[in-house]
């Protein structure tokens, strides 16, 4: 009959639903016994009804589950009040459902009478009263303490839900252990990354306990910090036991010395030790203002041993100076969900309930914060085991219940979410998502500080989440923070409001949940413009601090051993490099060479500027060269002050650049653009971004208004941060994070895409650092973030100040494809840009002395008209007898494929052109042959040679290896006429043998019959690899180059090869398909570390020659400009300008220009161009004026700065030489000169 009960009806509980059937059936009976006389049959019957409804009632009484829950959930040494505090939690929670589990289950709790009792003792007592059924142990508190039930727990199939525990080793996978808060890991971790990342300090100490607990949280602290890239300052050992304390007073003076600016305290709250730490603290004037970082176990004992401490002195609390740790929000945190509903519950229960009388009153747990989140852990607890006895059939017996728990759960308690559990699985299922293994369901870590009156208050960002698939917080790790500041001018209403603007897009990344996968944290630095590099030289004394971003006044940029990225001056400024500064925006220079660009073709004749600024004669200069590139003339540059109005300046008609623009100018510039229609207005992005308000309401006012917006122009490099159909990835997640359209100016644009910079970045970098910054973008050279490239980055050494040049000096500026828009384009997105993106190369034409007018430009050319057509014809024949050498079909184009590199180099070329100047010239010009006609095969692209070298690219790495393996094939068949290279390098390492330094020769002891079948002639070394690059056609050789980290990689790996190898890196042999590498011969050649690559690359060798074998590669080889036959990559030519020339170079330079001074220009170029061909000189890129004074100068410098190499390295030779026997009077023998010389041999 039992079975036919079982749940009721779903809205009461069973035993009220026969309470009512029984009170009915004896009212029936009695109503009727009162109208007629009821036989002795029917009373009979009626008996026996009431007795079977007596039945029903036990039956059902039975049907309704009790779970039985033993409170462990308390420790002899811990605070009454803590423990009454959750336990009156967990009561508050399963009382506001009556006591009663969705499934309609009853909880009945049990509670030890005194907390001294062992919790062995109530734990057993439990077990004895449930019988068998299904038990439950909340708790047990402290680690000692579950370290005691554990056994009783295991052997009964009980599950101690919610335990607590403060070691890592009581806390490992149990399924008889459910532990719901976060581990004491997880705290440490929280309370470190707060004071390294959110804090900043530069030196965290840390005081423990020399136990096994202590030593965990020690080691623990190290490895944390380890993955930061930092380390404790300094230790305090805290000894257990009492005594006299001299110890601690010599351990306390070393500790106190290393000047903490935090100290982590993880020690045992009942050491005497302990309590006198905490008093030093206090007393000590050397630790005032030193914070203290504690976990949740200690936040009682602390405030209370810091509270007496401070009475002891008569000091007086440092609001904030102390911050704990804890698993759930403060009970008064009012902006939880879950917290609303817990405040709702909690004065229900206090309120109507006298159990817990030791709470005055129903809101003391929002005076006492420590009690109020007691009460909040023993309310989650309860929610939770609410949830968890959701469906009878987890009810029937320990075991069952014990295994849903581990079904993949996960509680969602309103914002509050705990999980995921997880039991055993399989591999499978662990790589597909699930969870395994876990029994620990906290995710979250939560700070507090101490405020007046000893008063708790949550710490603005103070909280630390990882993912849920981590069970526990031991497996999350955390990566060095990027601690970077932003500048508050707080004198500038402009520059603050710039701020806020750059600020809200750049926090628009942040989701706000404390992720231990953050780390970018930004902070406020208010300063005035007078004293913005002293108030961040202040800051960087007690702070961390590794850039510095957003809008800064220019002095700030004179910091040293600081990084800026993307800087936005308050006035114009022309760059120049500085490793330190790194622009991801458009410079002024790029700006005003792309507006040049576009006036050429546009141009309505006169050009005037005028320039505010302190670089107002730099500007003028940047800006006239711009325009001399492109046949333009600056007629008149005006420097104004900013108090001098610029629009009565403005011309009526023609072109004006105005550079350094006031508010006050706006309204002006554009009533004066909509009286003047023929005139155009250029201004500097920089001066659009900062006054973007003033230039909306200017420009979008009325009608007029707005189609005068049309003639006000600038260039960026921006894609439109208002166009809601724009195609670009960062504008689209723009959008999607900074959902106020309001909010969508360049500068809050510009703050988004400087974070997903830094977001792109920093999971590359292990440690965080102004110049580990500045190293990374260098190293890098080109950064793409979404579908944005940056770079070149490149640090090489310039030829000469001044404005940066894109291709043959260093540049800290890494924008690329610029348009130009007008006003009209930013009022209205559909609005199309003036003129497609481009990138400038900064080539400027030299500007030439008397310059012709106009109409003797047009009357010479009218006269050279005919000589041109009659050379046409002359031009295309021979163009179709030579062929095209330079075909650009083979170059890689793509900036967005990779490309593979392929830099060759004659292995000790300079002493062989000291030794054989009559057969180097034949032998360089047919290894140039060969390769070329190789190259041509595998359809190849020559880039460029730079003396006997060369570059290629190819669009296949395949083709790319293919390439080297033929090279050196065809030299080892060819036929040089003779043998003396061989001979060369015989001797060669002949004499590095004899040095005595170990050195074994290679080839020099081979039989000569072998040695025939391996080496002939010259020898090649070559280096490969494949990358992205930035790509650019050249407009002068009109070909193609290439930039950035793929070219530096190439030529370094080159310059490590031994001649007559092959090396190719690890990039490229995995760009290679599977079927490649059949049949591709390598050999790995492991790690190899390379010159200025922050880590060793995988290195593999081609076996292009089989049986060949090789020194151990160069690795000490210098690798720029070591010689001149030093491969260089892609980003700068050769120049003697950069070289220091030799004695002997100087001789010559100055016996070329004595000899040439007799002659004109076209004369010299006659008599310098066979010295450039014989000895393969490179001559320097073509300005507007070739062949003039100072270009012959410059070529004059190249050939001397090549020969007098090789007239000083025979002299050298020739000193150490022993004497030769060869017949011809040219052979040097050359003998080993040493370790430290680094020519390429």
């Amino acid at each position: 009959m039992c079975a036919l009960v079982s749940h009721g009806n779903g809205r009461h509980s069973p035993l009220s639903y026969w309470d009512v059937v029984l009170e009915w059936a004896m009212r029936g009976a009695l109503h009727r016994s009162s109208r007629r006389r009821v036989s002795h049959v029917s009373a009979t019957v009626l008996s026996l009804l009431l007795l079977l409804l007596s039945l029903l009632r036990v039956c059902a009484e039975d049907a309704v589950p009790t779970v039985h829950v033993v409170s462990l959930m308390y420790d002899t040494s811990d605070d009454v009040n803590v423990i009454n505090a959750i336990n009156a939690g967990f009561d508050a929670s399963v009382s506001a459902r009556g006591w009663k589990t969705s499934s309609v289950a009853r909880i009945s709790v049990t509670r030890p009478n005194s907390y001294n009792t062992s919790v062995g003792d109530i734990l057993q007592q439990g077990i004895q009263k449930s019988d068998g059924k299904l038990l439950i142990a909340l708790g047990p508190l402290s680690t000692e303490n579950v370290a005691a039930a554990l056994p009783a727990l295991k052997k009964n199939n009980v599950v101690g839900f919610a335990a607590m525990a403060y070691s890592n080793e009581a806390r490992g996978w149990n399924p008889n252990l459910y532990f719901l808060d976060v581990g004491p890991v997880a705290e440490l971790l929280a309370l470190i990354r707060y004071a390294v990342a959110r804090m900043g300090v530069v030196r965290l100490g840390m005081a423990y306990m020399r136990d096994g607990n202590g030593m965990e949280s020690y080691e623990s602290a190290v490895n944390i910090l380890s993955m930061m890239g930092r380390e404790l300052c300094g230790t305090f050992v805290v000894a257990s036991g009492k005594g006299d304390h001299v110890s601690e007073d010599a351990e306390w003076e070393k500790f106190i010395k290393t000047r903490p600016q935090a100290v982590l305290l993880f020690a045992n709250v009942m050491d005497d030790t302990t309590v006198w730490f905490i008093n030093k603290m206090v007393q000590d004037d050397r630790a005032a203002g030193v914070y203290v970082l504690a976990p949740t176990r200690l936040q009682g004992f602390l405030y209370r041993a810091w509270n007496s401490a401070l009475n002891s002195t008569g000091a007086q609390l440092t609001a904030g100076q102390l911050i704990t740790a804890g698993a759930v929000p403060l009970a008064n945190d009012n902006t939880s969900a879950m917290i609303q509903r817990f405040q709702k519950e909690m004065d229900s229960y206090l309120g109507t309930n006298e159990d817990w009388s030791g709470f005055a009153k129903p809101k003391h747990y929002l005076e006492d914060e420590g009690i109020g989140e007691m009460m909040v852990v023993g309310w989650l607890a309860g929610e939770i085991l609410t949830q968890a006895l959701n469906s009878n059939m987890q009810l029937t017996n320990r075991t069952a219940f014990m295994e849903s728990l581990y079904m993949q759960r996960r509680y969602v308690i309103d914002d509050f979410v705990v999980g995921d559990f997880g039991g055993n699985c399989t591999d499978g299922a662990a790589q597909r998502g699930a969870t395994c293994h876990c029994n620990q369901g906290g995710s979250m870590v939560y700070l507090k500080n101490v405020v007046e009156g000893f008063r708790l208050e949550p710490l603005p960002s103070g909280y630390l989440s990882w993912d849920l698939k981590d069970c526990t917080s031991e497996s999350v790790e955390v990566g060095a923070p990027l601690l970077a500041l932003f500048v508050v001018v707080t004198d500038d209403a402009i520059a603050s409001r710039a701020t806020v603007r750059w600020f809200t897009g750049a926090v628009a990344l942040d989701d706000a949940t404390g992720s231990a996968d953050d780390r970018i944290f930004l902070h406020p630095l208010e300063v005035t413009k007078a004293n913005a590099t002293a108030a961040l030289e202040n800051l960087r004394d007690t702070k961390v601090v590794s850039a510095v971003f957003g809008v800064v006044p220019g002095e700030m940029l004179n910091t040293p051993d600081m990084t800026f990225i993307n800087p936005m001056v308050l006035t114009p400024r022309v760059n120049t490099f500085r490793r330190n500064v790194l622009d991801i925006l458009p410079v002024i220079a790029q700006q005003l060479y792309v507006l040049a660009v576009y006036m050429s073709n546009t141009s309505l004749g006169k050009v005037k500027a005028f320039i505010r600024g302190d670089h107002a004669a730099a500007m003028e200069d940047v800006l006239e060269k711009s325009l001399v590139t492109f046949g333009l003339t600056l007629e008149s540059a005006t420097t104004l002050s900013y108090d001098v109005p610029m629009a009565p300046q403005l011309p009526k008609s023609g072109d004006v650049f105005t550079i350094g623009l006031a508010a006050s100018d706006i309204p002006e510039i554009a009533d004066h653009l909509q009286r003047h229609r023929r005139l155009r207005v250029f201004v500097p992005f920089n001066d659009i971004a900062l006054l973007y308000d003033e230039f909306l309401s200017a420009f979008n006012a009325t009608p007029q208004s707005i189609e005068s917006s049309s003639r006000l122009l600038f260039s960026t490099s921006l894609p439109h941060w208002a166009d809601r159909s724009s195609q670009s990835l960062t504008v689209i997640n723009f959008h999607k994070l900074v959902v106020n359209e309001s909010c969508w100016t360049p500068l809050t644009y510009l703050g988004f895409a400087t974070a997903r910079l830094l977001q792109t970045i920093l999971p590359r970098m292990q440690k965080v650092s102004p110049e580990l910054l500045s190293d990374f973008f260098f190293e890098e050279s080109n950064i793409k973030v979404d579908d944005t490239w940056y770079g070149p980055f490149i640090d090489t050494e310039c030829i000469s100040g001044g404005a940066a040049s894109a291709n043959n000096c260093a540049s800290n500026f890494g924008a690329s494809n610029l348009s130009v828009w007008s006003m009209a384009r930013v009022l209205n997105a559909s609005v199309p840009v003036l003129q497609q993106g481009i990138t400038p190369s900064l080539e400027y034409a030299i500007k030439a002395e008397g310059r012709l007018t106009r109409s003797q430009v047009i009357g010479v050319i009218v006269g050279s008209v005919l000589a041109v057509l009659l050379l046409v014809a002359l031009c295309v024949l021979l163009y179709l007898s030579l062929g095209n050498t330079r075909d650009n079909d083979r170059a890689p184009m793509e900036s967005s494929d990779p490309v593979t590199l392929i830099f060759t180099d004659i292995e000790s070329s300079t002493a062989q052109w000291a030794a054989y100047p009559e057969l180097m010239p034949d032998a360089v010009a047919a290894h140039h042959r060969m390769i070329r006609q190789v190259a041509g095969r595998y359809n190849c692209y020559e880039v460029k040679t730079v003396g006997d070298s060369f570059m290629i690219a190819s669009k296949s790495p395949f083709a790319a290896v293919q390439l080297a393996r033929d090279i050196q094939c065809c030299f080892l068949h060819h036929d040089w006429g003779t043998n003396l290279f061989d001979e060369f390098y015989r001797m060669f390492e002949e004499g590095r043998a004899s040095s005595g330094e170990g050195y074994r020769p290679v080839t020099a002891c081979l039989d000569p019959d072998v040695y025939r079948e391996l080496w002939n002639g010259l020898r090649v070394r070559i280096g490969i690899h494949t990358g992205l690059c930035d790509i650019r056609h050249d407009e002068v050789t009109k070909g193609y180059d290439y930039y950035g980290h793929t070219p530096n990689m190439a030529a370094r790996t080159e310059s490590v090869a031994n001649g007559g190898q092959v090396l190719l890196t690890e990039a490229t042999y995995l760009a290679l398909s599977t079927a490649e590498r059949e049949q591709t011969d390598v050999t790995s050649l492991g790690l190899v570390p390379l010159r200025g690559m922050a880590a060793p690359v995988g290195m593999y060798q081609l076996d292009a020659v089989p049986g060949r074998s090789f020194a151990a590669l160069r690795l000490d080889r210098e690798y720029f400009f070591d010689d001149d036959e030093g491969t260089t990559t892609s980003t700068s030519d050769h120049s003697s300008a950069r070289t220091e020339l030799s004695e002997s170079a100087q001789i010559i330079v100055t016996a070329l220009q004595s000899l040439l001074s007799t002659f004109k220009a076209p004369q010299r170029e006659k008599l310098l161009m066979p010295y450039c061909e014989r000895w393969r000189v490179p001559l320097p890129r073509k300005g507007a004026a070739a062949w003039d004074d100072g270009y012959c100068e410059e070529v004059v410098r190249r050939i001397a700065m090549k020969v007098g190499r090789v007239a000083d390295h025979g002299a050298h030779s020739a000193s150490d030489a022993s004497s030769s026997t060869h017949p011809s009077s040219s052979v040097i023998v050359i003998s080993y000169l040493g370790p430290n010389y680094h020519e390429d041999y």
